[in-house]
């Protein structure tokens, strides 16, 4: 009979690669909406803080807040109703 430490042993250590694979699947999907959800954010950001635009509510800091802390969903309200048209 195998000792239950080498058993949760080879367990572990053949789950390993699997573990390993599934990461960096996980990796290579996550990584391009992290790139896109940094540029939303960047790109709102930016907008917000140039000299010229205004608001809806008047305030910069309420949606810089949004735009940073309320996640992808932030930046693209941000976009689509918080700018006031010129």
């Amino acid at each position: 009979m195998i000792p239950l430490s080498n058993m949760r042993t080879a367990l572990f250590m053949s789950s390993l690669p699997l573990a390993i694979q599934l990461s960096t699947s996980l990796l290579l999907i996550l990584l391009p909406l992290l790139v896109i959800e940094l540029g939303l954010v960047v790109f709102s950001l930016v907008d917000l803080f140039k000299p010229e635009r205004r608001v809806i509510g008047d305030n910069k800091l309420v949606w810089a807040l949004i735009i940073v802390l309320v996640g992808t969903i932030g930046p693209v309200v941000y976009l689509l109703a918080g700018r006031k048209q010129n």
